[in-house]
């Protein structure tokens, strides 16, 4: 017990704190498991810049480096990098207990500080009034003097209740203009003023930007108009503007542009509207949007955006990054002829590294890319090559994932129960394979297509087990030596991807050695 106490303390650390020696090791690695990578290494780069299905992205300069954060349930994730192609992850950090339902965010840099403002769904101290708000969120704001930490703990933003049913407070975008007056712009055009260090709302939030009208005819979730990105550039303050719909069809998404004289509006639309935005279901890229406009190192332009690889939804938003040219009139576009699928050249800048490893050897605290719900973090232990996993009790579940960047992919562990627990692997909407100790099963709940397929296992010892996923088409294997292997006659079109570890029932269960690798 006092080991595993001892573990656990070690893994929770690894969690609240940022990455060092022992996971810059391991980035240098990610590599050989064939992961995606934008950078071609000849100068040129293609999309995405960061694959692995996030949240969506917001972008800061400070100095010459860029730093990229994505909400990740209750935590945010930091990546840091020079040349916007290559990210190198620096930190994962937990918002703290009782916060979830966190959307998209903003990340910006003001009074020589970090600040993250995020709208959140459950908090505490949530009201009645506030419970009875559809879709309300509360803005709240972390600070850091480094982007890699230590973070502060969560402050409530929006002090001026808005009883508006279309207030939502979801998707902050700060501003501040030249003589330090701040604002914070939320969905469906609310502003509101804020105090000089930017943690208070000063004044009711009120509606002052409508939106782009785009064509009628167009194929849209609907208006949705959010994701506000503001900037200030030569007398004019830019919004840049999520539309269409974060999900629905494929057409549906946008992002837009228009500016201002004043960070309070009237509102200027972009005749080059949209800046991005999806026309086919042929194009390679679905539900383009969100986007964030910035600029690169070397005075060239960019708009960095989430987008989802066209038939494979389920792969969630992967970040990209098209360049931008200004027309003579002052407005930011798509530089002519360019496509976000296109080979594009590398913007100036150093490649200070790139990417994360999805294996895991558990040889020391847990790897900054697996995803662990606040309940499931003080259950766990990982050291010593194995992950420790304690179960929940019968009709519960614990767990813990990454997720696939590859479109085909092998995801293998080993596991071993004991004390009742039931553990496996999964994927997707939990399809996988689970085993006792005992036997190996397809996990299902229609006994009658699954019969005859279970696997005896003779010894109860280690148990390999593996998933393997074409081009959405899973199928399920499993070992008890690691080199021959039994095909389960069970086979699943995949959902999300989601890669889990999991236990339930009582006990424990140990995994080693969890292997990822890309297959195309």
């Amino acid at each position: 017990m006092r080991i595993f106490l001892l573990l656990t303390v070690c893994s929770l650390l690894s969690v609240a704190n940022c990455l060092g020696q022992q996971q810059d090791e391991r980035v240098s690695r990610y590599n050989t498991e064939r992961q995606p990578v934008a950078d071609l290494g000849n100068g040129f780069y293609k999309n995405p810049v960061l694959p692995g299905g996030w949240g969506d992205p917001t972008v800061v300069r400070k100095g010459d480096d860029y730093y990229l954060a994505h909400n990740n349930g209750n935590e945010v994730i930091i990546w840091q990098s020079r040349d916007l192609v290559n990210w190198k992850p620096v930190c994962r950090h937990s918002i703290g207990a009782g916060f979830s339902g966190i959307w998209a965010c903003d990340l910006v840099y003001f009074n020589n500080k970090f600040h993250y403002y995020m709208p959140v769904g459950e908090y505490p101290g949530k009201t009645d009034i506030e419970k009875n708000h559809r879709y309300f969120k509360s803005v709240w704001v972390i600070t850091a003097e480094k982007a890699e930490g230590p973070w502060s703990k969560p402050v409530r933003v929006d002090n001026h209740y808005n009883p508006d049913p279309f207030y939502t407070g979801i998707d902050p975008g700060f501003i501040q203009t030249p003589e330090g007056k701040k604002y914070l712009y939320v969905d469906n055009g609310f502003m509101m003023p804020l105090t000089d260090d930017g943690l208070s709302s000063s004044a009711m939030p009120r509606v002052v930007y409508q939106g782009w009208d785009y064509p009628k005819e167009w194929v849209v979730q609907g208006k949705c108009l959010e994701s506000p990105k503001l900037f200030y550039h030569n007398g004019y303050y830019y919004i840049c503007s999520a539309m269409g719909g974060t999900s629905g069809p494929s057409t549906a998404h946008m992002a837009t542009v228009a500016r201002s004289k004043s960070p309070e509006g009237p509102w200027e639309e972009s005749p080059f509207n949209p800046l991005v935005h999806t026309y086919s279901d042929q194009d390679p890229f679905w539900q383009m949007g969100h986007a964030t406009i910035l600029e690169g190192p070397a005075g060239e332009w960019f708009a960095l955006f989430p987008a989802r690889y066209a038939w494979y939804t389920g792969m969630g938003k992967q970040d990209c990054l098209i360049p931008l040219e200004w027309t003579a009139d002052g407005w930011p576009r798509a530089k002519s002829g360019l496509m976000p699928w296109d080979i594009l050249q590398m913007p100036e800048g150093e490649n200070i590294g790139n990417g994360m490893p999805l294996s895991d050897s558990f040889q020391g605290s847990l790897g900054i890319q697996w995803n662990v719900p606040a309940e499931t973090k003080p259950h766990l232990a990982s050291g010593g090559g194995m992950l420790r996993l304690m179960a929940p009790g019968e009709g519960k579940t614990r767990s813990l994932d990454i997720r696939a960047t590859n479109k085909s992919f092998e995801a293998t562990v080993v596991v071993e129960c004991k004390d009742g627990a039931v553990a496996g692997i999964s994927f997707g909407n939990n399809e996988g394979l689970r085993t006792d100790g005992k036997k190996i099963s397809y996990i299902s709940d229609v006994d009658w297509r699954v019969r005859h397929t279970a696997v005896t296992v003779p010894s109860g010892n280690k148990i390999y087990l593996r998933i393997r996923n074409y081009r959405q088409d899973l199928s399920f294997f499993s070992s008890l030596d690691g080199r021959k292997w039994t095909h389960f006659q069970n086979g699943v079109r995949a959902g999300d991807y989601a890669v889990k570890l999991f236990v339930t029932g009582t006990g424990e269960a140990t995994f080693r050695n969890f292997t990822y690798m890309g297959l195309e």
